[in-house]
């Protein structure tokens, strides 16, 4: 994280890395599907998930916000190269991601979590301390601010992918969901599962882009409970897609925003 940001986390409640996990599995919202619209036919479980993370009669997409993490991963470092320029890059009015975000009147918010200090290579030592790995969880919290009313994750360092493989096949084994993280993980992961979390105590649907689909199964494994609000984009658009940071849940939100107009 930069200077400004760190600073920012420091000003969060001290917590330990088990306090996630009991944050995770303690009495969450309730979530209620309501009936099924009969006027948006197979659209209406988009529909209903919405309107029951958001607690409220119907949904409604007002302030959207994608939030992109970026961080720099200790393993195969050659891949990333061009790393400290992506900000920029994909902030660009230019790019396809900035201009779906003004055509969906969404907030695009690119979270760099210090990028001159990388992770550790998981192929020789666990990527991260648990204190590091708690900073940026809570640090991911805060991208949850008042009036966002729903919330798309995203993740822009093409490792990450990597890391994620390794982190389901560990979790597909039963491992510790925790203890994977930590030896598995980045900071740009460990800032989605916050966000994640603290979307789901502040009633706000997630939606996962492709890049950040395994922060669904991070919080599963903490409890099922936790993933009740989360969709993935790929639940939205099945369709075959490069994995362009971003691009399919910005596409995806443009069709759940008209569901919200048409009940």
């Amino acid at each position: 994280m930069t200077a400004a940001q760190t600073a920012a986390a420091a000003q969060a409640p001290a917590i330990a890395l088990e306090d996630i996990r009991r944050l995770a599995q303690q009495d969450l919202p309730a979530m209620t599907l309501p009936a099924a619209p009969d006027s948006l036919g197979e659209f209406a479980p988009h529909w209903q998930w919405m309107t029951a993370a958001q607690g409220k009669s119907k949904a409604a997409i007002r302030h959207p916000r994608l939030a992109v993490f970026l961080s720099t991963h200790g393993a195969f470092a050659d891949e990333q190269t061009n790393i400290a320029a992506l900000p920029a890059m994909l902030g660009d009015s230019k790019h396809p991601l900035s201009a779906l975000a003004v055509q969906q009147n969404a907030d695009l918010q690119i979270y760099e979590l210090d990028l001159q200090t990388a992770s550790a290579d998981f192929r020789k030592a666990p990527a991260l301390a648990a204190d590091n790995a708690v900073q940026a969880i809570a640090y991911g919290m805060m991208a949850v601010q008042p009036g966002v009313d729903f919330l798309i994750l995203a993740t822009a360092n093409p490792v990450t992918e990597k890391l994620a493989a390794e982190i389901k096949a560990a979790l597909d084994k039963g491992d510790d969901v925790l203890q994977t993280l930590l030896q598995y993980g980045g900071f740009d992961l460990c800032a989605c599962v916050g966000a994640a979390l603290a979307a789901r105590l502040a009633r706000v649907p997630v939606l996962l882009d492709d890049t950040a689909d395994i922060t669904h199964n991070i919080l599963a494994a903490l409890n099922p409970d936790a993933v009740t609000h989360i969709r993935k984009a790929t639940d939205i658009l099945p369709q075959q897609m490069p994995k362009n940071c971003g691009i399919r849940a910005g596409l995806a939100l443009g069709l759940l925003q008209s569901l919200t107009q048409s009940v």
